[in-house]
């Protein structure tokens, strides 16, 4: 298959934090990729998997990260 890319988006990569809550995300590798406000935030997990696309759920309280993974 190909097509048109339609834009082209420097992604700069530097540490942050997320505000407490629950968000969804996909995860593969050792990388949660989860979208808040219109950007992209990876986040790195202690353990791997191998695939990619699991959803998860993660789980942010007092600024402590956690997922679970949902069944796909």
């Amino acid at each position: 298959m190909s097509g048109k890319i339609l834009s082209i988006k420097e992604r700069i990569p530097q540490e942050t934090t997320l505000p407490d809550g629950t968000y969804t995300g996909t995860w593969g590798g050792y990388v949660i990729d989860v979208r808040y406000k219109d950007k992209s935030y990876e986040l790195t997990t202690e353990e791997g998997v191998r695939g990619m696309g699991f959803k998860v759920v993660v789980h942010i309280v007092n600024g402590v990260a956690t997922f679970t993974s949902i069944i796909n």
